[in-house]
């Protein structure tokens, strides 16, 4: 009787026992979440000192001309000022398209007609020791 109550003990613990808190907004410190499709990116990151410099190649459909839209957030800056972390968007002949500085809190958001030349092909995102929230939303408007 004694084992018994004591597994059923053991028992209570073990079924008892919580993992870590989920993070509020679904985004783990320093893990970047991507989707890429033939109609969107996006990019999801919430950064705590975090460096790297990642390329990504679009999947936009060709269709000439598309209106298009570029969202960027960035909240809760928490670097520093001088920070040279950055987004840049090039089309298909590695032209640069956009330029984006992450050096404080964004919000970004144009409405674009563009010619096929102009349709996003790749993003190169560098982060210097970046802290903060950052949004990246390329899409066309339905």
């Amino acid at each position: 009787m004694k084992k018994v109550s004591i597994i059923f003990i053991s028992l209570i613990f073990v079924v008892s026992c919580v993992g870590p808190e989920e993070p509020l907004d679904g985004l783990s410190k320093n893990t970047p979440i991507i989707v890429n499709t033939n109609e969107a990116f996006t990019f999801s990151l919430r950064a705590e000192n975090y460096t790297t410099e990642e390329n990504y190649n679009l999947t936009f459909s060709n269709q000439n001309p598309i209106e298009f839209t570029t969202v960027l957030i960035v909240t809760d800056f928490a670097s520093k000022t001088s920070d040279t972390s950055y987004f840049d968007i090039f089309n298909a002949n590695d032209s640069l398209l956009a330029h984006y500085d992450l050096n404080s809190n964004i919000n970004v958001a144009p409405v674009e007609n563009l010619e096929i030349s102009a349709i996003p092909n790749k993003i190169f995102f560098k982060a210097d020791d970046f802290s903060g929230f950052i949004q990246l939303v390329l899409a066309i408007v339905q």
